[in-house]
C-alpha cells in the first residue's frame, strides 16, 4: 500500500472516531455553558486547535474565542518551585535519582543554575518519590528565596504571555487536553488565581477541585475514577495516543521577551525532540486522515458509543498487525519528567 495512503487511513480509523467524540463533547460543554475562551494546551492541543478551527470554518461547530497555549508541566513546575503549595504536584510523582536529576529532568533547570544554589553533596543525594517528598520539601525550603529569584523573570514573562492571549482576567478559561489528572490545569489555576474548567478524555477524578480558594472544574468524556495500572486500557496504554497527539516541537521549556513592538512579542524554547517530531511530515499525513474522518463524522452525524471507542482502541494497542509499518516510528514519547527519557509504547507493552 502507498505510504501516504497507509498513514492517512490509520489516522482516519484510529484517531478519527475518538477525537470526533471528544470534539462532540466539547461542543456540548460549550453550548450548555459558553466559554469566554477555549485554551488548547500544548502539545495535544496542537491537533485539536487545528481541527476545531477547520470545523468552525466549515460551519460544523460554533465559534468561540480560542487560542493555543505553549505550556508544559516541566515549565510550570519550575516557575512555581518557590510556591510550596505546588509541591503537592511536583514532588509526589514517581521518581528515583539524584536531586540534580530531578531538578533537571522534572523542573527543567540547567546544571549551571543548580550549582549556584546547592552544594555538590546536596545535588548528589538520592531521593525516591513519592516516599521522600517531605524530605525534599525541607531541602527546597532552605533555598526558597534563591529559587524565587532565579525563576522570577520567567514567571513574569509567562504571565505577560498569558495576558497577551487573553487568558488572564475575569474570563474562566476552558482548557482542552487529553488528561488525565489535570495537573497543568491545577497549576494554571494557582498561577492565574482564577477559576478554570477542563475537558479531558479520561480523568482520575471528575469534579470541582479547590485550588486554595479557586475552583478547577475537571470533566471527562470517556471515563473517570480510574488510575494508571487499574486495567483500563485507554489509560494504561495512553502513550499510543500521546505519541500521536503532539506538536512539531519538543517540550516547551522556556520563553523570552522580544521587543514590545515585535510580533510575536515572545520567543519560545523547546526541549529535545522525540522521533515523532523528526518524522513530523508522516504525522501530518496521519493528522490529515483524522481530520478528514472528523469532518465526515460531523457532517453526516456519525456517532460512536464509549464502548465502541474502547473496543477499537483495544484492538489497535494490542495487535501489531493493525499498525502500518510507516506509523511505527511515530510511537515515541518524552518521559523525562519521570526520569525515563524517551519511551516507545510498542516496546514497553510488547506489541
Amino acid at each position: 500500500m502507498n505510504r501516504t495512503v497507509a498513514l492517512r487511513d490509520f489516522g482516519f480509523n484510529f484517531l478519527g472516531p475518538i477525537c470526533s467524540e471528544y470534539l462532540h463533547a466539547l461542543e456540548q460543554v460549550c453550548r450548555s455553558e459558553p466559554p469566554q475562551r477555549i485554551v488548547f494546551l500544548a502539545r495535544e492541543g496542537y491537533f485539536f486547535e487545528r481541527v476545531y478551527q477547520d470545523l468552525v470554518a466549515s460551519g460544523l461547530l460554533p465559534s468561540y474565542p480560542a487560542c493555543y497555549l505553549n505550556v508544559s508541566r516541566t515549565f510550570l513546575f519550575r516557575i512555581s518551585i518557590a510556591d510550596p503549595y505546588t509541591w503537592q504536584w511536583s514532588l509526589y510523582h514517581k521518581f528515583k535519582g539524584t536531586l540534580a536529576d530531578l531538578l533537571v529532568g522534572r523542573f527543567g533547570f540547567t546544571l549551571s543554575q543548580l550549582v549556584q544554589l546547592f552544594s555538590e553533596k546536596e545535588l548528589a543525594d538520592i531521593y525516591e518519590l513519592p516516599a521522600q517528598g517531605g524530605e525534599l520539601e525541607v531541602v527546597l525550603s532552605e533555598h526558597l528565596a534563591a529559587l524565587k529569584s532565579m525563576v522570577q523573570d520567567s514567571r513574569n514573562a509567562y504571565i505577560d504571555y498569558l495576558q497577551s492571549l487573553g487568558v488572564v482576567g475575569d474570563d474562566v478559561p476552558l482548557m482542552v487536553d487529553v488528561g488525565y489528572s489535570g495537573t497543568i490545569q491545577k497549576l494554571l489555576t494557582r498561577l492565574l488565581q482564577c477559576p478554570t474548567r477542563g475537558l479531558y478524555f479520561i480523568t482520575t477524578q471528575d469534579g470541582t477541585h479547590d485550588i486554595d480558594g479557586y475552583p478547577a472544574d475537571i470533566r471527562s468524556v470517556f471515563k473517570t475514577g480510574v488510575r494508571m495500572g487499574d486495567g483500563y486500557l485507554m489509560l494504561d496504554r495512553s502513550l499510543f495516543l500521546e505519541s500521536l497527539l503532539t506538536a512539531p516541537n519538543g517540550q516547551f521549556v522556556e520563553l523570552g521577551r522580544m521587543s514590545e513592538l515585535a510580533d510575536p512579542r515572545f520567543h519560545f524554547f523547546y526541549g529535545r525532540q522525540a522521533r515523532t517530531q523528526s518524522h513530523f511530515h508522516d504525522l501530518q499525513e496521519v493528522f490529515a486522515g483524522a481530520q478528514e474522518a472528523i469532518e465526515h463524522f460531523f457532517r453526516h452525524q456519525v456517532r460512536f458509543s464509549v464502548e465502541e471507542i474502547e473496543s477499537m482502541y483495544e484492538q489497535y494497542v494490542t495487535k501489531r498487525n493493525l499498525l502500518p509499518r510507516a506509523v511505527c516510528p511515530l510511537f515515541d514519547v518524552d518521559d523525562v519528567i519521570s526520569g525515563n527519557g524517551n519511551v516507545n509504547p510498542l516496546q514497553l507493552f510488547g506489541v
